[in-house]
């Protein structure tokens, strides 16, 4: 009974990957053909089985799930403040006014994912998460100046340390 959970687990994430694959790739497809939709399933196949192994030899894990849902509908705003805050620097460098990044040390909330927590996290252009450190978990940020976004309260406690 567990061989066939474990084969319908594996088979659930061979299939999630096959169909981010595919997606992705018919997403650079000028025109869509029944050839090139044959060869971009082929290629996410062999893309699945490769992202299956990387993950398994990583021993990642997606981690809790706590804050999930309130970190996805956060991190839009936190997209288009960081954005925004990326816009006033880059014109205030280009008036020759030098802004500065700081590391930061954070502490991620217990219940979230660091895998998932710290690619939200980095995927606004404010914060970029450069090292996480067992067993904490605590990560070492590079942040642009200013307060913390919503998202970054969300995902971690005691401020930035």
């Amino acid at each position: 009974m567990a061989g066939t959970a474990a084969g319908a687990g594996a088979a659930a994430e061979l299939c999630g990957w096959w169909a981010a694959a595919l997606v992705l790739q018919v997403l650079f497809i000028s025109t869509l053909s029944w050839p090139e939709l044959a060869v971009a399933a082929a290629g996410a196949l062999l893309a699945a089985v490769a992202a299956r192994a990387v993950r398994r030899a990583s021993g990642a894990r997606p981690g809790g799930r706590a804050r999930l849902l309130t970190a996805l509908l956060l991190f839009p705003g936190a997209l288009l403040t960081d954005t925004g805050r990326l816009a006033a620097a880059t014109v205030r460098a280009l008036r020759g006014h030098r802004t500065t990044g700081r590391f930061h040390t954070v502490r991620l909330r217990r219940g979230s994912g660091a895998a998932w927590a710290c690619g939200l996290l980095s995927a606004t252009p404010g914060l970029y998460v450069v090292d996480l450190a067992p067993p904490g978990p605590t990560a070492l940020v590079h942040t642009l100046p200013g307060r913390p976004t919503r998202l970054e309260r969300a995902l971690t406690s005691g401020g930035r340390g």
